[in-house]
């Protein structure tokens, strides 16, 4: 509360001083327009002031200055309630997650698209408005349960001379790591501080961890000693740190360039804009480029005072000819650097020595002695994953006026891709224990993934607007009908039969091959109401029908309302001269859907139900792609791929199909106020939602005799409330001088369980049971045993108790989504000057940080050398070197229990009174103690909160008084970046590239743990941006 009290301080004595600064006439400063009109459902404009719930709109041109590969990545911290974690990976989509919930509807012109964010040029985006949640997305039906970015694109305007040219070219360089694994250097490969070339005594499940020797250049055998042709073994060298900058080397700088050249024009009956984008993205890792190109035309003709025709196309491609995967497994570079990468070789010393067994002579690539580590030069140059997509989205309008009150337009639009990603593993690529028809020697693999889409919605809408003296009414109605086809096919060889021939053909054994596609129709119906008197007051109300084939007959149609009603009090009361304007509001949303989701996986996947990780190659990543489809999640399926005893066999699906399933539903309430202080110079905007989603689509698990593990239910009601606040202040306002304008945002929100399936008390979900009431962030894991004063407990070995396992054991660990985040953006302009930077933080929440724990197990992590570890550490090695056995130096701080049994609930011991304790006093090795706490998942959970600099310019735009002396319109340059300063407790990972902890209900009660998997770096952005009008 006193810091509440703190800012509300400051900000008004700036705001004091800004009253300070005078312009020369005193009605030079002009207010705000509290008439301002944003972009709602099915693309209709309204007036800010008649609108009964959120809508924040974010001009195009604001958010485009400082440019990140991913358009919707500039939407960070722009808005209260949106967070967007932006993903540090090549071709990776951002995180967006509304008020907690993710899978949100995006909408060109009207027009809802299947897109993957990276189809879209913001060059060519006039605006974005976010309709929060349903109770603004409601006419959007279930694609808008969670709510919908509404995208409008730039239209045809003309000049003095006809047309106009703009150009705008970013280039922006990485400049440094702000997030960075810090690894160890004093010791090497190997374990109980010993390592020998070849030696499988040291080879920990064939990876090599770094609990070898101490870096003391005493002679070992290594890969690249001497060879002797007649012992046929190596020599020994110096065993020396000879790669502490192996990861910096490795890596290059980042580079990304935009450019974009547009078109247009406009006239009595018609207007148009052409528009031409370009990406370039050189990613950290050698032999990993991005090009994109984007070609965008929007038309219109008026063909009389009646008929109007619009259009627009928009055709984006992609292609790679390699994205890095850092999954983990033998496939990553952050595997290979931070979680098993030693420095006793120098990464430079490999550039060229990568080719494998067929390679060079009597030479071998890095650590292929063993069976899960590959040279990261081998990798940049033999282990490839390309990409290659195309999209088109695009619509047709025509619009016939009856009369000045009344419209009738029919609209088809289509959406449609092809992608097409392919892997080639190359000769000698180490896979052991990962691909099961792997072999050492082996020449290599080759996989496909191909899919495709076709989306097609057709719209009939009647608009309808009358003013009758003081009354005001608007009015549409419309039909939607939506066809959706999809198919995809996934395969691979087993084994090369001729190395570095990649193609299907080319298979040593019978190769794999997988299909899968899936139909969909959606027949809809809607219409919305506007209701208002003298502008005082605002009724709308909403109503859709949809008739959706992924449910059974007679359970597929199923309507849902929205209400929602404003007033603007300020119109009939005043306040006296502080507040200038006052609005209060309030809505209703009842949403239903079912048994759809935003994304699918490979067609192994939707044939199997297991990821390719998971079933088949144990390695890599699922690539999800956008979708908007069935999941078939509630059919009974079955796939003949499969064997027993050499007999083809039929898999069933793992769940039980409901053929009396309902459509999952969502409840949304939301009231608001906004006010306007000191002739609107401060602006405030505040919200309460409130969202009982359920009973949600729930696969409830069988008995064993059953058969089949699952069966879909209508289950389980969840509750999710928050607040949002948004602030706007005009400190300084000086038409000719010095301006300061202040934006921030700031959003928190709790999900917890509300009603669970009848004659259930609880919801077994992520490893815990939860009950009416829990909040469903809440994580579970095993944690420390501690005694009655909280000290930990040690076994008699003086390694850590372990409680019982099996997830009822689980401890709570902490709460995975953030207590609130928050960002403040300044814009400071002087004449033809502007600066403008923005913070952001998300502050508390928990997460799983595996990263940390596999470089600890691993021996890599800096601080498994550090610190009291370092020093035990340290002892062990010199009791090894100089007599020859280790003495065990590592005593853990806590206690052991010397008399008596205990007991566990939930991982805790629950008996203390029937327990002695005493310090804990046995000594064990550093590596037994470090790889026993690998099992605690408590020692792993790091701080989710963290301040961010996430982007800042500085901007000059030249005066009129130059450009009329030349041909240009306009001319501004920038300097800019983004993600220059990053504040976190550890530092080893992003936490913004996670913005989503937990949610239960985006699409079914499936929810998720939060883990921090393993991720590229993320980087400092430095650059400029050129703006060009002619």
């Amino acid at each position: 509360m006193k810091q509440n009290q703190s800012s509300a301080l400051i900000i008004l004595s700036l705001l004091f001083m800004g009253n300070l600064v005078k312009s020369q006439k005193k009605d030079s400063i002009k207010t705000a327009d509290i008439n301002e009109v944003v972009i709602t459902a099915m693309g209709v404009k309204k007036e800010v002031k008649k609108l009964g719930y959120d809508v924040t709109e974010v001009k195009g041109d604001a958010v485009n200055k400082v440019r990140a590969a991913n358009p919707l990545n500039a939407l960070a911290g722009k808005v209260a309630g949106l967070n967007i974690g932006a993903s540090t990976e090549m071709l990776g989509r951002p995180e967006i997650v509304l008020r907690g919930s993710k899978d949100l509807l995006f909408v060109v012109d009207g027009v809802p698209i299947n897109s993957d964010t990276w189809n879209l040029s913001p060059d060519d985006i006039e605006s974005y408005s976010i309709l929060k949640g349903p109770n603004a997305a409601a006419l959007y039906g279930f694609r808008g349960i969670n709510g919908a970015i509404i995208i409008t694109t730039k239209k045809g305007t003309r000049n003095k001379r006809g047309w106009t040219v703009d150009f705008n070219s970013t280039t922006m360089y990485d400049t440094g790591f702000i997030a960075l694994p810090e690894s160890q250097y004093e010791y090497g490969r190997g374990t109980g501080f010993k390592y020998s070339y070849g030696n499988v005594l040291y080879d920990n499940g064939q990876r090599l961890p770094e609990w070898g020797p101490r870096f003391e250049g005493q002679p070992i055998q290594q890969y690249d000693s001497p060879w002797d042709p007649v012992t046929q073994t190596r020599g020994k060298t110096p065993w020396l740190a000879r790669g502490k900058k192996n990861f910096e080397n490795f890596v290059q700088a980042g580079i990304t360039n935009t450019n974009n050249i547009s078109l247009s024009t406009s006239g009595e009956n018609y207007d148009a804009r052409l528009s031409y984008s370009h990406l370039y993205q050189q990613g950290m890792f050698p032999n990993t480029k991005l090009n994109a190109d984007n070609f965008n035309i929007n038309l219109g003709y008026k063909l009389n005072d009646k008929i109007r025709f619009d259009g627009n196309l928009n055709l984006s491609q992609q292609y790679t000819p390699n994205i890095p995967d850092v999954n983990y497994g033998p496939n990553s570079y952050i595997y290979m650097f931070k979680v098993y990468g030693s420095s006793d070789y120098d990464i430079n010393d490999l550039r060229d020595i990568w080719k494998g067994p067929q390679g060079v002579q009597d030479l071998v690539q890095y650590s292929s002695e063993y069976g899960r580590l590959n040279s990261a030069w081998f990798m940049a140059n033999q282990w490839l994953r390309s990409h290659q997509k195309t999209d088109i989205y695009g619509y047709l309008k025509a619009t016939y006026t009856v009369s000045p009150d009344l419209s009738i337009s029919a609209r088809s639009q289509i959406t449609t891709w092809n992608q097409m990603r392919t892997e080639k593993v190359g000769p000698s690529t180490n896979l052991n224990d990962y691909v099961p028809w792997y072999t050492f020697g082996w020449y290599g693999d080759y996989r496909e993934d191909k899919r495709n889409l076709l989306e097609n919605n057709t719209d009939l809408m009647i608009n309808f607007n009358k003013q009758i003296r003081n009354w005001n009414i608007s009015a549409l109605g419309g039909a939607n009908m939506r066809l959706f086809k999809y198919d995809s096919d996934w395969a691979t060889t087993k084994g090369l039969a001729i190395p570095q021939l990649y193609s299907l053909s080319n298979t040593k054994a019978p190769g794999l091959a997988y299909s899968w596609g899936s139909q969909m129709q959606v027949y809809s119906a809607y219409y919305s109401v506007d209701f208002g008197y003298k502008n005082y007051f605002n009724i709308n109300t909403t109503g859709r029908v949809d008739n959706l084939s992924t449910l059974r007959k007679g359970y597929n149609t199923f309507f849902y309302p929205s209400a929602s009603i404003s007033s603007v009090i300020s119109d009939y009361m005043h306040f006296g001269n502080a507040v200038s304007y006052l609005k209060i509001r309030g809505s209703f949303a009842d949403v239903k859907g079912a048994l759809t989701s935003s994304t699918i996986g490979s067609a192994y996947m939707g044939i199997t139900g297991n990821t390719l990780n998971a079933g088949l190659l144990h390695y890599g990543s699922e690539l999800y792609t956008s979708y908007d489809g069935p999941t078939y999640a509630n059919q009974n399926g079955y796939s003949n791929n499969s064997y027993y005893n050499g007999t083809a066999s039929v898999d069933f699906s793992s769940t039980i199909a409901n053929q009396n399933l309902n459509p999952y539903r969502r409840i949304s309430y939301e009231t608001g106020v906004d006010v306007k202080f000191f002739k609107n110079r401060i602006g405030i905007d505040a919200t309460y939602f409130r969202t009982i989603n359920g009973p949600q689509i729930y696969a409830l698990g069988n008995a064993p005799s059953v058969g089949q593990n699952y069966h879909n239910i209508n289950g389980i009601t969840t509750l999710n409330q928050g607040f949002e606040v948004s602030l706007n202040a005009n400190i300084i306002k000086n038409q000719n001088g010095f301006n300061w304008n202040m934006n921030a945002n700031w959003s928190t929100y709790k999900e917890t369980l509300k009603d669970i399936t009848p004659g259930s008390d609880e919801l077994w979900l992520n490893g815990h049971n939860y009950k009416v009431g829990d909040r469903l962030d809440a994580y579970y894991g095993r944690t420390f045993v501690r005694d009655g004063q909280g000290n930990i407990v040690h076994n008699s070995a003086g390694l850590v108790y372990q409680a019982p396992s099996g997830d009822s054991q689980n401890g709570f660990l902490g709460y995975l989504n953030p207590n609130y985040s928050i960002s403040i953006t300044n814009n400071l302009s002087y004449r033809n000057w502007a600066l403008s930077f923005q913070w952001d933080a998300r502050v508390g929440g928990k997460i799983y940080d595996f990263l940390y724990a596999q470089a600890m197990n691993g021996g890599t992590a800096y601080e498994s050398a550090s610190g009291a570890f370092g020093d035990a550490r340290y002892l062990e090695w010199v009791s090894l070197r100089d007599n020859g056995s280790i003495t065990p130096s590592y005593v853990g701080q806590g206690v052991v229990i010397v008399s008596g049994t205990p007991k566990f609930v939930n991982g805790q011991i629950v008996n203390m009174n029937e327990l002695t304790f005493a310090p804990n006093t046995t000594a064990v090795t550093t590596q037994s103690y470090i790889t026993n706490l690998y099992n605690t998942t408590e020692y792993f959970m790091v701080d989710r909160t963290f301040v961010k600099l996430r982007e800042a310019s500085l901007s000059y735009s030249f005066p009129k008084e130059f450009l009329d002396r030349t041909f240009l319109r306009s001319l501004s340059v920038s300097l800019v970046g983004r993600n220059l300063l990053y504040f976190a407790k550890r530092k080893d990972m992003d936490m913004d590239s996670y913005a989503a902890g937990f949610n239960s209900a985006d699409r079914t009660a499936g929810g998720g743990k939060g883990n921090v998997g393993l991720q590229s770096t993320s980087t400092r952005t430095i650059g400029f941006n050129l703006n060009i009008g002619f």
